[in-house]
């Protein structure tokens, strides 16, 4: 049975990379689609691996592992966003604990499709197949 998760307002919207970060480069692009959520009454709760991205990957597999599931069972948290997707998400599917995770939206594309497929079917929670983190910054991009 499909589980469909509350989207709670008062909750923080947490930023993980599961597949690729952030490299100092684009880190203003970043912070200026973190801007747009808050400007839009959204609490941002973010990871480490955002800010880092070495070999194609935020982080080591057990490190972005690790932190999707604090963040899945972290009670503050209503909604999983990544920044963006990559190409070694699957890497971290052997880290990832299904059944411990509370109910709560992952959204994505790219990459992060296949982390929204393993936790649906692993655990009958919904995800929704839809913008990446960067893709709501606006000014310019005709999201928002």
């Amino acid at each position: 049975m499909i589980k469909y998760p509350l989207l709670e307002k008062d909750k923080n919207m947490a930023i993980t990379a599961p597949s690729s970060g952030i490299p100092k480069e684009l880190h203003s692009m970043f912070i200026l689609a973190c801007n747009r959520m808050m400007e839009r009454g959204y609490s941002l709760k973010i990871g480490e691996t955002v800010w880092t991205q070495n070999k194609a990957k935020s982080a080591p597999a057990w490190v972005r592992g690790e932190e999707f599931n604090r963040l899945m069972m972290d009670e503050s948290v209503s909604i999983i966003l990544p920044p963006w997707g990559g190409e070694l998400l699957i890497e971290i599917l052997e880290y990832v604990d299904f059944a411990q995770m509370q109910e709560k939206w992952i959204v994505g594309y790219s990459d992060t499709s296949l982390l929204s497929l393993a936790v649906t079917l692993q655990t009958g929670i919904a995800t929704v197949h839809g913008p990446n983190l960067v893709d709501l910054r606006g000014y310019g991009t005709g999201c928002l």
